[in-house]
């Protein structure tokens, strides 16, 4: 039998439920009772099993129940919880606190529950995590129940905020709860089914969330600075019961690191290859581990969220149901099962060739590895196809600048089941979005949406040739603000036309003009921007996603992008048309008109960490280009 320590794979259960001394034992646990002093009461909220209230725990056993269903293991819930790592629990106990407390209702007042009753299933509850972006760390991940994504949507507490385009990969739909910092925060998938859930403690509003640490993982850490108090001030009754223990370690300012990633078992927060090194060699490295290396853990890391729908539709076809939060348990333990059946193999070659029938229409990417699998570039419209969710027309409108690849392969010997992985790049990383499987019959076990024409390989996008003064004035713009720190010089590039994206005043700036506001809120992030020999030094610049948008060259490019963007586009970016239903016609190239409008993006660079994205769009005013809109583009 295999251990369960060799079983212990996905993030949540090594976050929230396992930690080493769990893992160590093995699936002959026996139901434990309550010890004295966690039935006394005398632990503070959200510091032992005993301690959550019953919605709380709901999650935790409901979680534990459905990993002893599949794994035939009896894990106890409180020993799971009171021996999880300190952010994990911190971060479960911050962020069910906040849903608890989050009432709901609808425009006309009726009772809709709270936050919390939205959460069908825990998938992962992420602390702090080594070597990945502030965005990944500090939140859970969850199954929402069917009516949730309704229920946020006619809510008179949350609002409909932007769609994430830069973060959150995967979960495009954004709800933000209102009067914040601190906000609950919802980011959900486009199948309305997950979500990736977190509290925000820092203003996303400008000119904060440009030096605040929203981007950082600080953000939604509730033990960072000040933030239990931000906590404390909206939703009461967080004791801050870690502070203690901080103290007993001798670090009351700031919490202990933990290496999350180093624990034995569990599947690595990144793959082993990293975007730079080429998608051949991520797709080699996936089978490689897999079928050579039998470590399938470290495969299943290259799957993204986004291919959650396809491993679940593999499960229920082959009559293996997956119950939310053990899709990656699912599949490492079916991808070890196949990899024993393989036996000792030296390399890929001798368990998967490459498949050469599959859509020969397509154009050959370089491939250092073609006996193993075929790679091929995928147009982005053929790829939303094979995607697992549907994408509806304005979604891959938004995305049509991602690159995506295609590889396939099937099996050598039966010969029988072929393959078919559909990569893009998520933070760093190549990761499957999609996976199909066909067997003999060229039946697909994993039906694609309707069957597309193919296009060709999606070109680079055009550059255009732009206004001369409309670079000369945006350059000098940043190097006014950021080089030379005179904000007063910056302000000449400032439109009247942009204090319609200014937030309400606070208490103290509504004696200040917008244009004095504009100034103080330029001033602020220079203090954390080290100074530097030329811009790339202090900011760089930020690549666009939509292939409408022209790419200038400038010779500041490095420190921030300049792109032309087609008249049609703009008013829609203008703060105020922002409070308008968003409309997205279908645009073509070739209809687009370009020479009005330019829009820069860039990041401030503060040391080790940066900005947010902030976007300023431009048109020439009175002779000068001037900034008439911002936005700033945050997690």
């Amino acid at each position: 039998m295999i251990k369960l320590k060799a079983r212990l794979i996905v993030s949540i259960l090594l976050s929230l439920v396992l930690v080493d001394s769990v893992v160590a034992q093995t699936p002959q646990i026996q139901n434990a009772t309550p010890s004295q002093n966690t039935r006394s009461g005398e632990r503070e909220i959200g510091k032992s099993y005993a301690t959550l209230r019953p919605e709380q725990q709901r999650l935790v056993d409901d979680f534990v129940s459905r990993y002893n269903q599949a794994t035939g293991s009896r894990l106890v819930p409180e020993q799971s919880y009171d021996k999880a790592r300190l952010s994990a629990r911190t971060t479960f106990d911050a962020v069910t606190h906040a849903l608890l407390n989050a009432k709901i209702t609808d425009t006309t007042g009726k009772n809709l529950g709270h936050a919390i009753d939205l959460v069908e299933a825990i998938d992962e509850v992420m602390g702090e995590e080594a070597a990945v972006a502030g965005d990944r760390q500090f939140r859970l991940y969850a199954y929402l129940k069917p009516k949730a994504f309704d229920i946020l949507s006619s809510s008179q507490e949350f609002f409909r905020d932007k769609d994430n385009v830069t973060y959150h990969k995967g979960f495009p739909f954004c709800f933000r709860l209102k009067n914040g910092p601190p906000s609950i925060q919802f980011s959900i998938s486009r199948d309305k089914k997950l979500s990736d859930i977190d509290v925000d403690y820092r203003s996303s509003k400008f000119p904060q969330a440009l030096f605040n640490g929203h981007l950082t993982a600080a953000n939604s850490d509730v033990r960072a600075g000040n933030n239990l108090g931000r906590h404390d001030s909206r939703w009461a009754g967080l004791d801050g019961w870690w502070r203690d223990l901080f103290a007993q370690l001798g670090a009351v300012a700031k919490s202990p690191k933990e290496s999350a990633t180093e624990r034995y078992g569990q599947i690595p927060l990144n793959p082993g290859v990293k975007v730079a090194e080429g998608v051949d060699k991520s797709a080699h490295d996936f089978l490689q581990t897999w079928v050579v290396d039998k470590q399938p853990n470290k495969s299943v890391a290259y799957f993204s969220r986004l291919s959650y729908a396809c491993l679940e539709a593999i499960s229920e076809k082959l009559k293996k149901n997956t119950s939310p939060g053990m899709v990656r348990l699912r599949t490492e333990m079916a991808m070890r099962e196949y990899a024993n059946g393989t036996g000792n193999v030296r390399s890929v070659s001798d368990v998967f060739v490459a498949d050469d029938e599959w859509s020969q229409q397509l154009k050959e990417a370089k491939n250092a590895f073609a006996p193993e699998f075929r790679l091929v570039a995928l147009p982005a419209d053929m790829a939303n196809d094979e995607e697992c969710v549907s994408v509806s027309e304005d979604v891959s409108g938004r995305q049509s600048k991602e690159k995506f690849y295609a590889t396939a392969f099937r099996e050598k010997e039966a010969g029988r089941r072929v393959f078919l992985l559909v990569w893009t790049q998520e933070r760093g990383y190549w990761k499957i979005v999609a996976i199909r499987l066909e067997d003999s019959s060229d039946a697909a076990i994993i039906p694609h949406n309707a069957a597309v024409e193919v296009e060709p390989v999606e070109k680079e996008p055009q550059k255009i040739a732009p206004d001369p003064t409309a670079v000369k004035d945006i350059t000098q713009f940043y190097q006014a603000w950021i080089l030379k720190r005179d904000t007063k010089q910056a302000l000449q590039f400032v439109s009247q036309r942009s204090y319609q994206c200014l937030p309400a005043p606070s208490k103290d700036q509504k004696k200040l003009a917008p244009l004095a506001r504009i100034q103080s809120g330029l001033e602020q992030p220079l203090n954390e921007i080290p100074s530097g020999g030329n811009l790339s030094d202090m900011m760089s610049r930020v690549q666009p996603v939509n292939d409408l948008m022209r790419p200038v060259e400038q010779e500041n490019s490095n420190a921030f992008a300049i792109m032309a963007v087609p008249d049609q586009m703009a008013d829609g970016f203008l703060c105020e048309n922002r409070h308008l239903p968003e409309e997205l016609p279908e645009l073509q190239p070739a209809e687009a008109k370009y020479g009005t409008y330019y829009l820069s993006a860039s990041q401030l660079n503060f040391g080790e960490e940066q900005s947010p994205t902030f976007l300023l769009l431009w048109t020439k005013e009175k002779a000068r280009w001037r900034v008439v809109a911002w936005v700033i583009d945050t997690p």
